[in-house]
């Protein structure tokens, strides 16, 4: 028996999210110089979400062979602070909405399966900000830090084709206690930045963020074959599925005292 949610509902879990967000900027503006402090950036981040459900120790693949863990392309976008803490590093605080999920299909002579995860979170960063100044306006960085998750929602898609009809079927994970609430996550990246105008900049970001739990909660069968036994879970575990999620963004700044 898993112990009981901290979080009785989404929104609860959010909002807790967003204050504790709001306590690691004060904390972060308390401990940059008050010089440094005056060069902090704010801005927006948005672009496609490449989504992975690993259930085997090499990232991007699946447990069992018969099956094929696939990518699913959603969104992310949120917004951004940089807090300088010297001419070269920074803390990076981030709050984004992001969807994730992935694919996983299993194509037989005698049937195609295919199983379709959709999940959304709320999720907060704290990173690390090394910027590397490359020529002129042209910039570079690497970051490197942890995410936590919130889940917003969560279905499943379940279908089959066989000689004998097709099978489809739905499942709503939240509101059936198979999907955590939250989820603890590692965050390693690196971008390019340009100068725009007087005060903005530009950039590019590809980022890597391995999940670190499991993504559904309860036992081996907690998704169980509740119909067509036999053809699903695709995987080999549900109950083992973590993240593995590659983002590529674009970002843009200005100094927050523009505010």
């Amino acid at each position: 028996m898993l112990p009981p949610d901290p979080f009785r509902s989404p929104a609860q879990a959010a909002s807790f999210l967003v204050l504790l967000m709001g306590v690691c900027l004060i904390l972060a503006g308390s401990v940059a110089p008050r010089a440094a402090a005056q060069d902090a950036r704010v801005g927006l981040r948005t672009g496609p979400t490449f989504g992975f459900l690993s259930d085997s120790a090499i990232p991007f693949t699946g447990g069992r062979r018969t099956t094929n863990a696939n990518p699913r392309l959603d969104l992310h976008a949120g917004a951004v602070l940089l807090v300088p803490l010297t001419d070269a590093y920074f803390l990076q605080p981030e709050l984004l909405y992001i969807q994730k999920g992935g694919h996983f299909s299993q194509p037989l002579f005698e049937r195609y399966s295919v199983e379709r995860y959709r999940l959304s979170y709320v999720q907060g960063l704290m990173l690390g900000h090394r910027a590397l100044p490359i020529r002129g306006r042209l910039s570079a960085h690497a970051v490197a830090g942890l995410s936590v998750d919130v889940a917003l929602g969560g279905t499943v898609q379940r279908d089959a084709r066989s000689a004998r009809g097709t099978f489809e079927d739905r499942i709503d994970l939240l509101d059936d206690d198979h999907l955590r609430r939250w989820d603890v996550g590692l965050v390693v990246g690196a971008g390019l930045e340009y100068g725009i105008g007087a005060t903005g900049r530009l950039g590019l970001a590809l980022r890597y963020n391995p999940g670190l739990r499991s993504v559904f909660a309860g036992s081996e069968d907690a998704l169980g074959p509740s119909t067509n036994a036999g053809v699903f879970p695709l995987s080999a575990t549900p109950s083992t599925l973590r993240h593995d999620v590659v983002t590529a963004s674009l970002t843009y700044t200005v100094p927050l005292q523009l505010f």
